[in-house]
């Protein structure tokens, strides 16, 4: 896991807003009396004028003929009160702001407040969605090596202690520092674990990042390669190499045409030595800031997986345990915002667009770190949510490694919290899309909508992100109450037995103590055989 690094925010307050005073030349008659009521309220710090009267000069300027003072005016109006939105709990018009400072800001030259805006939209989106178990539903699959038609393997990084736990789940990872070792050193390891009923990934480390991408390009790392393909297409169970992982936030930064280079030549070495194996590339999960992971992707014919390093910690960097910046914790996923949904929508959507199976190559929260104390609480709500909800709404999501070690900085492993062990056994026994073997099968989460000839008690489900919330999900039937939830994935058994046949209204309603409130209708739809269905309404 690599630390990232936020480059100075420069996000371009206008100076005719902070200062109350403002350019003549491109302003409608009249403005004054506008620009000043917003002016004073946010002087003020009164919110609920700032909205009304921010709201009056945007309508003011609406028919403006656009120049810097007009673009100024919107975007400053914008930029004050997205805030004051989401702290109503008023994500559209959160959202909606948002999008203003984003295209004034392009405008204007302020490329951070623009990285920022169009990432927030993102990141603030509850993504509220109501998802059934269904065991006769087509799963996600592209045919690509070693993916498996349904279901999710899970596992972990390999070490010694915890060999005995490994040895039931249906993946284990082992690294490899490329140009300091091969594979085949850890056959001693490797061999015992590789039965033919569990996946073997390698993740093929570049240590020295650029400098071994340099290396890999001309050549003298080739026999290395070799020693390592050749030992890994001896192995018995699918094998998945994560190639050069991590790259879009390298400290020690490579240009995507090497890295793609380099990958290439190692990916076309292993389609000849090793092909059984499934070639990888695994970004981060978000870059560098305003950082694009696409750019390093070396193309669909020598990728057979995409994945990423999902990681969900409480603070930024271990070292310096302490909240940051808002903007920062944001754009990176890091404390309030450490939801592993949004934390993996990049690489999803990657994924989409090539059709690719999805694999968390490594990932987890942090239960420890020195100058912090314990946040085995925090911690395990994370750890929790990312095997319930990640595959549900990605169930292109095919497999999930635990990092499972402590390697100084954040502690991950297991072994070393109850709370964190505990954590990860109940998600593995309450998530019934997780298969333990290779070659096994699961039943598959999809929306609600998606869910047809179904019968007696359905498995529902649901996903919404409110951040720094504790949402509360309520299901009820005809206006009578079903369940109610106050953590994801916001659990219901829904018994439909009982349902005359017709038509019914199912509702789940979302709320959060900041004022979101957002409702899911359903039309459910009872067939004489028992069969249920479902239709937005």
């Amino acid at each position: 896991m690599k630390h990232k690094i936020k480059k100075t925010i420069a996000l371009g307050l206008s100076a005719s807003l902070l200062f109350g005073v403002t350019a003549f030349g491109a302003h409608p008659t009249g403005y004054w009396s506008y620009l000043s009521a917003f002016n004073e309220a946010k002087n003020a710090g009164n919110q609920e004028q700032m909205l009304t009267t921010g709201n009056a000069l945007l309508q003011f300027y609406q028919n403006a003929p656009l120049d810097a003072d007009v673009a100024s005016i919107r975007y400053n109006v914008n930029y004050a009160n997205y805030p004051i939105y989401e702290a109503k709990g008023n994500y559209y018009a959160a959202k909606q702001a948002l999008s203003e400072v984003a295209k004034y800001g392009q405008y204007l030259g302020f490329t951070d407040a623009v990285i920022m805006a169009n990432a927030r939209q993102k990141k603030i989106e509850p993504g509220t969605n109501v998802y059934a178990l269904v065991n006769n539903a087509t799963a996600p699959y592209y045919g690509a090596k070693n993916e498996p038609k349904s279901g999710t393997w899970y596992g972990r990084t390999y070490n010694e202690q915890n060999a005995a736990s490994v040895a039931n789940e249906s993946i284990v990872s082992f690294y490899v520092e490329l140009g300091q070792e091969t594979a085949a050193d850890y056959a001693y390891l490797i061999d015992p674990v590789d039965n033919g009923s569990r996946a073997i990934h390698i993740a093929l480390n570049f240590p020295n990042e650029a400098g071994t991408v340099a290396s890999v390009n001309s050549g003298s790392l080739d026999t290395q390669i070799q020693q390592t393909l050749s030992y890994l297409a001896t192995l018995k169970g699918p094998v998945l190499l994560r190639i050069g992982g991590e790259m879009n936030v390298w400290q020690n930064a490579t240009t995507p045409a090497d890295f793609k280079a380099a990958y290439t030549r190692i990916a076309n070495m292993a389609r000849q030595t090793a092909p059984n194996v499934a070639l990888v590339f695994s970004t981060n999960y978000t870059s560098s800031w305003g950082g694009n992971m696409e750019e390093y992707f070396p193309g669909s014919e020598v990728v057979d997986w995409i994945g990423t390093s999902l990681y969900m910690n409480k603070y930024q960097f271990a070292y310096d345990p302490k909240t940051g910046a808002d903007t920062n914790e944001m754009y990176f996923g890091i404390g309030e915002y450490a939801d592993p949904v949004k934390n993996m929508a990049e690489t999803a959507a990657l994924a989409q667009k090539y059709q690719k199976p999805l694999i968390v190559t490594e990932g987890g929260s942090g239960h420890n770190v020195s100058g912090a104390g314990d946040l085995s609480s925090f911690a395990s709500q994370r750890l929790s949510e990312m095997y319930n909800t990640l595959n549900m709404v990605y169930p292109q999501v095919k497999a999930i490694i635990y990092f499972d070690n402590n390697l100084g900085g954040y502690d991950y492993h297991l072994a070393n919290s109850t709370t964190m062990q505990n954590a990860y056994n109940s998600a593995l026994r309450s998530n019934p899309t997780l298969i333990s073997t290779v070659g096994a099968t699961a039943p598959t989460f999809v929306p609600l909508t998606s869910a047809t000839g179904q019968s007696g008690v359905l498995t529902l489900r649901a996903y919404c992100d409110v951040i720094g919330q504790n949402v509360t999900a309520t299901y009820s039937v005809d206006d009578q109450w079903v369940a109610t939830q106050a953590a994801m994935p916001y659990r219901c058994q829904l018994d439909t037995s009982g349902l005359s046949v017709g038509a019914h209204t199912l509702k789940v309603v979302f709320s959060a103590p900041n004022g979101f409130y957002q409702t899911k209708t359903y039309q459910l739809n009872k067939a004489a055989d028992g069969t249920v269905s479902f239709a937005a309404i």
